[in-house]
């Protein structure tokens, strides 16, 4: 009997008289996602101006790359190598470009290669990657939420009628935004009230 007068006080401290306590809202959550093609941004391109001849220069890798943008300021690396007895130099440029000039850049790089081919000392090589600054993945989210909400409230809408509630109000959003060459990929999580 004394053990279980020890024990009251024990249960009343666990389990307090008076109102429930107030259990944390049900929600729904669905998540969706859509893919759109980048109108903006930037092509960065990566040359590399290879040159065999005594005379190579900066100067001289940069006269035949003049009309490409390259630049003593976006030289980003200069390397010297001796391959079969000669003294080759390779002159590395990194060359940022607004997606809307990237066909007409790597039309002047491809020109630019035809017109080395039968060198003997000279060659070019490049690839190009893509990046989206904050403001055009800004744009491509403000654009889709939109039909995101509505594609997220219908899925929310299902879920919630499998277990007898119906969508309230939105409690949070969590936006995922992944560039990946010349697209944007936009995850939206939504996560509504269930009532």
């Amino acid at each position: 009997m004394r053990n279980a007068l020890l024990v009251l006080p024990v249960l009343a401290l666990l389990f307090p008289a008076g109102p429930a306590r107030a259990q944390p809202p049900r929600t729904v959550t669905a998540t969706v996602n859509t893919v759109q093609a980048l109108s903006a941004g930037t092509a960065n391109f990566r040359i590399q101006f290879v040159d065999a001849s005594l005379t190579s220069s900066v100067d001289t890798a940069l006269a035949a790359l003049s009309n490409t943008g390259a630049a003593v300021t976006n030289l980003s690396g200069i390397s010297v190598s001796i391959s079969q007895g000669f003294v080759v130099t390779q002159y590395d440029f990194l060359v940022p470009v607004p997606l809307a000039q990237f066909a007409a850049a790597r039309d002047r790089l491809i020109a630019i290669q035809r017109s080395l081919v039968n060198s003997n000392t000279q060659a070019l090589g490049w690839s190009t990657s893509f990046t989206a600054g904050d403001e055009e993945r800004t744009r491509a989210l403000e654009q889709a939420l939109p039909a995101l909400l509505a594609q997220a409230r219908a899925q929310a809408a299902v879920l919630a009628a499998a277990v007898g509630g119906k969508t309230g109000a939105v409690q949070s959003l969590t936006p995922d935004i992944i560039v990946s060459g010349l697209n944007v990929t936009l995850n939206l999580a939504v996560t509504f009230q269930l009532e």
